[in-house]
Order: C-alpha cells, then structure tokens, then sequence
C-alpha cells in the first residue's frame, strides 16, 4: 500500500476533512472530547 498525504486546511468546509472530522468525533466517549 501507498499513502499519499496532503495537507488542507482545518474546519474550511473541504468535505473529505469534515467527513474525517465527524467520524473522529464519533469515537469519542460522551465527555471525554478536548477541553473547552
């Protein structure tokens, strides 16, 4: 396998970022997410 990184910015609406995001914040337990 060949991995390809590229960098996109954070939160700018790029819709493979925003899927990854929702999908890493669905792996964390109720009240253990970054602290405010």
């Amino acid at each position: 396998h060949r991995i390809h990184w590229h960098w996109v910015r954070g939160h700018a609406g790029h819709p493979e970022n925003e899927r990854a995001d929702a999908l890493a914040n669905k792996g964390v337990p109720p009240g253990k997410g970054a602290p405010p």
